[in-house]
Order: C-alpha cells, then sequence, then structure tokens
C-alpha cells in the first residue's frame, strides 16, 4: 500500500501510526490542492490521511471538513472522517488509542494542540518540545525541502523514539537551531512588511527575496489587535503569486469561513485557513478578498 499524506507533525504522527498497523511501502507527501485539482492519481492501493477524500481510495482519515474535494464521500469508507483537533488523533483511536499505544499518547495529545493551534503565547514565542519539532517540518515555516527528513522521523517514532532521542538527532538539532537563530530577523520581517487593514494584517513578501525562517503563528502574537491575517508571497519557482489566509489563534473571533472564501478564488481550504494561487490580476484578486475580510469582522 501507498500512504498519501500531507508534510507536517499530523500527517507525521498519522504516517508513523498507520505504518505500523498496514502494509505500508511508500509514503508520498502531497498538498491539499493536489487533490483537490486532481494533480495526484489516486488508486485503490492508496491510504490517504490527512487530506481531502477521493473516490480511488483504500482508506481514509481526515478532520477538516475541506472546501472542495472532487468527489462527495460515500456514507460508507474504509477509515474515519470525524471533527477531531487532529487528524492523528482519529487515526491513534482507530487503531486502539491510549489503551493499546501508551507511548504515542503525549506525542498526539501536542499533535492536537499544534493542529488544533490551541496553544500559549510561549509555544509560539519560544517552541519547545515536541511543538518545536512540529515547526521544523512545517512547510510554511520555510526551513525548505524536508521529504527525507520525514521519512527519517517516521523510522526513529516506529521505533519508539522518545522526546528526547529525536532532539538529539542531528537533523533536529539543525532545524530547531535555524529557527532560534532566524528568530529576530524574522520578527523585524514580519513588522517591516506587514500592515493592519481593520481586523486583517497583510504580509507581502513579495518583493522579499530571502524571507528569514520562522513559525506562522507568530505574526498573531505580534499584531494581537487582529483577527485574521493575509500573507502573500511567491510560489514553486516564482510561477505564480500566493495568498494564504488564517484566523489568529489568540483572538478567535473572525467571522470569515477563508476556506470558503478561497474556493470562490480558485484555491481552498477550512474554515481557519486556506490559500489562493494568484493567476489572473493579483491586485485586484487580493483587494476583493480584503475587502470581504474586512467587511465579515
Amino acid at each position: 500500500m501507498r500512504l498519501v499524506t500531507r508534510g507536517d507533525l499530523d500527517g507525521l504522527v498519522c504516517a508513523v501510526i498507520i505504518s505500523l498497523h498496514e502494509r505500508v511501502g511508500s509514503i508520498v507527501l502531497i498538498h491539499p490542492q493536489d487533490i483537490t485539482d486532481g494533480r495526484m492519481e489516486i488508486t485503490s492501493q492508496d491510504i490517504i490521511a490527512n487530506l481531502p477524500y477521493h473516490p480511488n481510495c483504500a482508506m481514509w482519515f481526515d478532520h477538516h471538513p475541506h472546501t472542495a474535494t472532487p468527489t462527495v464521500r460515500p456514507l460508507e469508507f474504509k477509515g474515519v472522517f470525524d471533527a477531531a483537533p487532529s487528524a492523528a488523533r482519529l487515526v491513534y483511536e482507530y487503531y486502539g488509542g491510549e489503551a493499546k499505544m501508551p507511548h504515542y499518547a503525549e506525542l498526539v495529545r501536542e499533535t492536537d494542540r499544534l493542529d488544533a493551534a490551541q496553544l500559549e503565547p510561549s509555544d509560539v514565542l519560544d517552541p519547545q518540545g515536541w511543538i518545536a519539532v512540529g515547526f521544523t517540518i512545517d512547510g510554511r515555516t520555510g526551513i525548505g525541502a524536508f521529504e527525507e527528513y520525514f521519512h527519517t522521523l517516521v523510522g526513529k517514532l516506529m521505533h519508539r523514539a522518545t522526546l528526547e532521542q529525536v532532539l538529539e538527532q542531528p537533523e533536529v538539532r539543525k532545524r530547531c537551531q535555524m529557527l532560534r537563530d532566524q528568530d529576530a530577523a524574522f520578527r523585524e520581517a514580519l513588522r517591516r512588511h506587514s500592515r493592519v487593514e481593520g481586523n486583517v494584517v497583510v504580509t507581502d513578501f513579495r518583493a522579499t527575496e530571502q524571507v528569514p525562517v520562522g513559525n506562522r503563528f507568530l505574526i498573531y502574537a505580534l499584531f494581537p489587535q487582529v483577527n485574521v491575517s493575509m500573507r502573500l508571497q511567491w510560489g514553486p519557482q516564482r510561477r505564480f503569486q500566493m495568498l494564504t489566509l488564517g484566523h489568529s489563534i489568540f483572538r478567535r473571533s473572525c467571522n470569515t469561513d477563508v476556506g470558503e472564501l478561497c474556493a470562490r478564488y480558485g484555491g481552498g481550504g477550512h474554515r481557519g485557513a486556506g490559500s489562493v494561487p494568484l493567476m489572473d490580476d493579483p491586485e485586484m484578486q487580493i483587494q476583493m478578498i480584503l475587502a470581504e475580510l474586512k467587511a465579515n469582522g
């Protein structure tokens, strides 16, 4: 079987637990939009986790009501779709939970906290433990390619590596140190390239050659008065511009379903986060999306 998942801490923990219980021969990391747009071929030999449903898959686990999927999920399928703080939580409980896998209980709890953004300011300003590991494997942190890193962590965790043993891995230490070393520069870049418009903080990195690495929640600690963020930057190989939206994790009063909003402009997501590839007339799309965010409050 092939496991198709997302390259973040939630996808990592899903991969570990599923690989312990199913015959997983390979793991592929993709973005949810790859399924939404039909760019990823899914077969009956695939298990999908932490991604939208696809009718060809053998099993499916997810906890997000995605705004756009290739097809409506059937009433019956193998796997679990339900409200939960993380897809990892659903996978963990499906295969027996803490009663059968107590060794992973803390990891799943911390994955719940990170994926549901149930974080304290200290988790954002000075991340520690599994939260710090999670930021090292989040593509939105900006560290760069991590597929090999992801597979290394899957192997270590399948062999029951402790948090301390994971943090001692050379690549984990390197990535955690990179986040610490560039923290001040990332904060300065956020302040320099961000502006507040009503309830929205807009960060425009499109003219920035190299954005320092940093965790995606820091913007809400620096601008506590807003309830939603808009980030503008170049996509892969600078082929198109990207717009990403997210509800503030410290001021949870945004009324906009940003996933639905993004879907109307050719992107997707879920209620609290989404993205749009800006293909045609980016400036007009940016202003229209910004106007909706401000109007809804």
